[in-house]
């Protein structure tokens, strides 16, 4: 990974970033292809939420970030949100006194008309019909698996190209967690959407993955396809804590 534009939809090379305290990041390299499930794999500190927050605009950031051909650094959020990059950060970050429709409705801040967004709040519905039980209700009043529907929903009312998520399954129950990766790989073959996901459940990330990377202490130390990874037993027991088979 050079960092030229090889037609790669998500270009990160050289990529340094971090906080007052200190760096995070030291010359990440990746690429992530458009329509692909990326998984960012790592032990607690590895830089994995850091890498994210670099990607959305929300830390300063040195080397290159590209998407589909476009230059992120410098630019704000919000900025990056209207190129179609939609964040869903640890902790779900829902509106706990609005409704579930209200939240989704902010998802649609960037967008204009009322039909297409009332389009797409009735698309939401179709991946999380329970939020559509639950349209009236405080998100704040909803379980855990719901509210992290309500923030993944919001992320799809912008339409976005890529869909970052940071630790999804944070507190959830095993089932709710498989059944939530189950809509967002729906969400990935239906719409195209790419994905790059954070998560320390390895095993389970790995299944619905497309590629792999992964980080310790700011650094990619692996990276290949889910696949390859998963089947590797001495990788597998010695990056990601898991077993094989």
């Amino acid at each position: 990974m050079t960092g030229r534009d090889d037609g790669t939809f998500l270009n990160v090379a050289r990529l340094h970033a971090g906080y007052r305290a200190g760096r995070v990041l030291h010359g990440v390299d990746l690429g992530v292809a458009e329509g692909e499930i990326c998984a960012i794999l790592g032990p607690n500190g590895a830089g994995k939420t850091t890498l994210l927050r670099a990607l959305c605009g929300m830390i300063r950031t040195e080397g290159v970030l590209r998407l589909a051909g476009a230059d992120l650094p410098r630019r704000r959020p919000e900025a990056v949100a209207r190129l179609g990059v939609a964040h869903v950060p640890e902790g779900r970050g829902t509106f706990a006194p609005l409704t579930v429709e209200e939240n989704l409705r902010l998802g649609a801040y960037t967008r204009r008309g009322r039909t297409r967004i009332a389009a797409d709040i009735d698309r939401v519905y179709g991946y999380f019909p329970v939020l559509k039980e639950r349209r009236a209700q405080a998100a704040g009043s909803l379980s855990g698996g719901e509210q992290q529907m309500v923030a993944i929903g919001r992320a799809l009312m912008s339409r976005p190209r890529l869909i970052l998520l940071d630790e999804p399954s944070l507190g959830l129950a095993p089932l709710v967690t498989r059944e939530l990766f189950h809509i967002v790989k729906t969400v990935n073959e239906e719409e195209r959407t790419t994905v790059i996901l954070v998560e320390q459940n390895a095993h389970l990330t790995l299944e619905f993955a497309h590629r792999a990377h992964v980080l310790e202490t700011g650094r990619i130390v692996l990276s290949g396809s889910a696949q390859e990874i998963r089947d590797d037993e001495q990788t597998a027991r010695a990056y990601l804590g898991i077993g094989v088979g």
